[in-house]
């Protein structure tokens, strides 16, 4: 309703702008100006005769100025400006409207069988492909999806989503596609779907916290810190949730928590994970940034309490 409200307002602001001149009172201006040239030379005539009839040239005239006045009268005839004025005018509202109408009715026309038709037409076949791009994940690694491909398959998701809006893994996948096409407003709705619909599932908890922990808010933070810790709470094991829970508190320059988390996480960590070498990094970061005191006496980490 609201849009095709906008498209009527629209059309009348073109009509407007564009047909204005057939609203506007108009003057014959021809006959005007026909007008005051035939004053003019009846004027200009009249002392001619006058200066002639001085000189002894004209023997009658009376006559002659009888003759011009006639003459101008038949070029004026009565009330000849007036008829077509009116006339102009009321056409000129009725040739308006009916443009209007023209106008409106052709772009309404052309938006129901191109535009309307396209985008179906463009939405069902991205639709028709989604088992091919389940297909091409598969294969993900070998053959990535190109940006073009990505824009479809998050199109048919969401045409699929709109039929099975309680399927939490297509909309996590959607969030996928969110960060990697790098569109984080639909990559936050739909990971915050997904958990939604299955606040047990780690992973869809995980990554929305880590989306969150992104954001510039200081609350979009403070959401994505507590859904980390509800992970810990139910998964102290978690190391992903440790890792993203110890940069956080660094980045708040809680400096203690850090990097007990981050040794947390090196307890947890095989000695051969490639990673190892940044979290030490890391946690001496954090340990050079305490107070003898701080050293002295860590507290207990949050997570534990």
């Amino acid at each position: 309703m609201n849009f095709w409200l906008t498209i009527g307002l629209m059309t009348l602001v073109i009509c407007v702008i564009a047909f204005s001149p057939l609203l506007r009172k108009t003057t014959n201006r021809t006959a005007q100006k026909r007008d005051n040239l035939n004053k003019a030379f009846y004027f200009d005539r009249l002392q001619e005769v006058e200066r002639e009839a001085n000189e002894g040239v004209i023997d009658d005239p009376e006559q002659t100025k009888r003759e011009l006045q006639q003459s101008l009268l038949d070029d004026i005839p009565e009330n000849a400006s007036e008829q077509p004025l009116t006339a102009q005018k009321s056409f000129g509202k009725v040739w308006f409207v009916a443009l209007m109408l023209f106008v409106g009715g052709v772009s309404a026309g052309i938006y129901w069988h191109v535009g309307s038709w396209f985008t179906g037409t463009m939405l069902e076949m991205s639709h028709k492909k989604l088992d091919y791009f389940y297909e091409r994940l598969k294969n993900e690694e070998a053959e990535p999806l190109s940006e073009t491909e990505m824009n479809q398959f998050a199109m048919a998701l969401r045409v699929e989503l709109q039929d099975k809006p309680q399927d939490a893994e297509s909309w996590f996948l959607l969030g996928q596609i969110g960060m990697a096409t790098e569109n984080w407003d639909m990559a936050l709705d739909s990971y915050a779907k997904a958990n939604n619909l299955q606040p047990e599932n780690l992973l869809y908890k995980q990554k929305l916290a880590e989306l969150l922990m992104m954001s510039q808010d200081p609350k979009d933070k403070a959401k994505g810190e507590d859904l980390v810790k509800e992970i810990i709470k139910v998964d102290h094991t978690n190391l992903s949730a440790l890792r993203l829970l110890a940069f956080h508190l660094f980045e708040k320059e809680d400096y203690k928590m850090a990097a007990m988390t981050w040794g947390m996480v090196l307890k947890l960590m095989p000695d051969n994970d490639p990673s190892r070498a940044t979290i030490e990094r890391s946690m001496q970061a954090a340990m050079s940034m305490l107070t003898p005191e701080e050293k002295q006496a860590p507290p207990e980490p949050e997570t534990q309490k």
